[in-house]
């Protein structure tokens, strides 16, 4: 039922006198629900989005002022795989070391 009234409205939406009064009510019935969404979206995502993009550039901040420091706030998994590639290393030279002997 819903769908054979949108399509009524937009069939009806094109004429030319009649078409700008259906166009104008149904801009008019969607106000209150585009208010609604706006304003939950300032009031419940708005903030969050805010206070994750601050936590970032904090990060990034942190990140560049002590390079250092950014191994020891990386996840287990980076720091595991930056062990990893220093034993690599480590063998590889050992290896090289033994072929110039």
């Amino acid at each position: 039922m819903k769908m054979l009234i949108k399509r009524v409205v937009r069939s009806m939406a094109g004429l030319p006198v009649l078409g700008r009064l259906i166009r104008i009510a149904v801009a008019v019935s969607r106000l209150p629900y585009e208010n609604e969404r706006r304003d939950a979206f300032a009031r419940e995502q708005l903030p969050m989005l805010l206070k994750n993009i601050a936590d970032l550039n904090a990060r990034v901040l942190a990140a560049e002022r002590d390079p250092g420091n950014l191994v020891e706030s990386t996840p287990v998994a980076l720091r595991m795989l930056a062990r990893e590639l220093a034993q690599l290393r480590e063998r590889i030279d050992q290896l090289e070391a033994g072929l110039r002997s």
